[in-house]
């Protein structure tokens, strides 16, 4: 008897020991990254409120995008691919903020894509999603990887900067891009996967941020370089030895204008002369080769095989699907994506992050990457192997190295030497030839400058200011021009601000649309600070770079 009532007794203990060992995680079988879904509380808040506005989809919370697949799926709602949560939740969110004019909700929805999710081990990273947003701005962005992944530091850094430019395209902050950063890199293989992460639901604005665990994955330089140059990082110029030559006659949608170090400005007119090679970035569908001088500078260190692939069936795909990715999947680590962009601008930006890190290699590139996808615009190149093709014989005539199929190699460019010192910029939209130029070019002894007011931002050419002027009003699409202010140091007038009341996104900038017209006017002063300070540094400008900083100042306030 006095045994069976102490074993009574101790029947509740047993029972409550067996409950507390049953819901105690098996760290011993399941190597998981702490969760950290709740550590951004702030942007989930935000989100949550934009997607109560309209969720057709019947998302039950923000929260189940950043959970692994198992955890999302009990709250995906109608979302057929769980891998895609995250995206349709932000996609959602961001078509309900933009039909409010919510600057602050589409901020949230755009943070809220860039977040890391969580997966099943630390170094693990997570899946991209496969199908294409409604919202370009939302496609744009992939969500953050796991920091103890491989090339972790280069791909977050990547997003980050892509994450700031579409924030600055709707009116936001684009420093608040740094938000969606994520922890230090944890220990591969800690039996605890414990990581370095937080999750407190109960902290409205985010762990993350009050215990100070946030590591920033740029500079806010680095930040604002990448806003100013519209993704194309400055876009410095391509040397050849030509005079002008156009890529093609009439319109076009992307015509190549090369004035030759040591020309003057003739009289008007729509073609071209006899130039000594063709360009060195022509579009693909021109079929015209390159005999350009190789570019200086170019280092792409052990990435010579710059290629992409283009097939069905890739990264885990349905055979019937096609997708771009890197050829190289080693220097260039990045999963597939439907949309060729989003595979040429993190190569982009690899060559400076990784690679030789190399600024000029980086600009080259987005020099070729801004020509090529505005002929996809124009509908001359689809999202096809004519993609692919004409990234690559882009970037071999720009660069002068033919790309290997090793990823391996010195990967230097050839230096031009004492011949011409010349250089190229890229102007898309429906304009011709002397559209961009105001003219052709002659042998002389000076040089002539054009805006070329693409997304290129800020790729200007020297000095003639009537040719400056020409480029810069006559470039960028329908609308009227908003922008008053006229400065033009060094020959670099603001970059047109077009409106067109009837557009879903009524600002235009060099190709790039805006919902807010301060947004459209801080990117359009950005870039003429770029062409000025770009002559200045290059000693082909009279005004200096801190003139051009303060003429910076006076375009944003004559537009006030």
């Amino acid at each position: 008897m006095y045994i069976y009532n102490h074993l009574t007794a101790l029947l509740p203990l047993l029972a409550l020991m067996a409950l507390q060992s049953s819901a105690r995680p098996l760290q011993s079988r399941v190597k998981r990254e702490v969760p950290q879904e709740h550590s951004h509380e702030q942007f989930l808040t935000t989100v949550r409120a934009s997607l109560a506005a309209n969720n057709p989809l019947s998302i039950q919370d923000p929260v189940f995008g950043l959970l692994g697949n198992a955890a999302a799926s009990q709250g995906q709602g109608q979302v057929t691919n769980t891998d895609c949560l995250q995206q349709a939740t932000a996609d959602q969110a961001f078509t309900n903020a933009k039909a409010a004019d919510d600057v602050a909700g589409m901020t949230a929805a755009l943070i809220y894509r860039a977040l890391e999710r969580n997966t099943g081990a630390v170094g693990q990273t997570s899946v991209s999603c496969n199908e294409t947003a409604l919202n370009p701005e939302i496609q744009a962005i992939s969500q953050h990887q796991d920091p103890a992944s491989d090339g972790a530091a280069a791909t977050n850094k990547a997003i980050t900067l892509a994450l700031a430019q579409q924030i600055a395209a709707v009116g936001g902050d684009a420093q608040d891009a740094l938000k969606a950063g994520t922890f230090a890199p944890g220990q591969i293989g800690d039996p605890t996967a414990a990581g370095n992460t937080c999750d407190d639901a109960n902290d409205p604005t985010g762990c993350i941020f009050t215990q100070n665990l946030l590591i920033d994955d740029a500079t806010a330089d680095e930040i604002n370089a990448a806003v100013a140059s519209g993704g194309s990082g400055g876009a410095p110029a391509v040397t050849t030895d030509a005079a002008v030559v156009s890529a093609a006659t009439g319109t076009c949608s992307a015509v190549t204008v090369t004035i030759t170090a040591g020309a003057t400005a003739a009289a008007p007119t729509g073609s071209a002369t006899n130039a000594n090679s063709t360009s060195a970035i022509a579009p693909a569908a021109t079929n015209v080769a390159s005999t350009s001088t190789p570019a200086t500078g170019i280092d792409v260190g052990p990435c010579t095989d710059f290629s992409m692939t283009f097939a069905a069936g890739l990264d885990g795909r349905a055979a019937t699907e096609f997708s771009f990715e890197p050829t190289d999947q080693v220097n260039f680590n990045h999963g597939t994506a439907l949309n060729p962009e989003i595979i040429s601008q993190f190569m982009c930006d690899t060559f400076v992050n990784a690679c030789g890190k190399s600024a000029t290699t980086r600009d080259t590139c987005n020099t070729v990457k801004t020509t090529i996808d505005a002929q996809l615009t124009a509908g001359t190149l689809a999202k096809d192997q004519t993609y692919a093709d004409a990234w690559l014989s882009g970037l071999e005539q720009a660069f002068g190295i033919t790309s290997t199929s090793t990823g391996s190699g010195t990967g230097t460019g050839i230096d031009a030497g004492s011949g011409a010192n010349t250089t190229v910029a890229t102007a898309t939209g429906g304009g011709n030839l002397s559209a961009v130029s105001s003219g052709v070019a002659t042998p002389a002894d000076t040089t002539v400058a054009t805006r070329a007011a693409s997304a290129t931002g800020g790729a200007n050419i020297s000095a003639a200011s009537s040719a400056a002027v020409a480029a810069s009003s006559s470039v960028g699409g329908a609308g009227t021009n908003v922008q008053v202010f006229t400065g033009s140091l060094n020959g670099v007038l603001p970059t047109p601000v077009l409106e067109d009341d009837t557009a879903a996104r009524p600002f235009t900038v060099g190709g790039d649309t805006f919902l807010n017209k301060a947004a459209a006017i801080q990117r359009s002063c950005d870039q003429q600070f770029n062409g000025c300070a770009n002559a200045a540094n290059s000693g082909k400008g009279t005004s200096s770079v801190s003139d051009c900083q303060a003429q910076e100042t006076q375009c944003q306030q004559a537009n006030a």
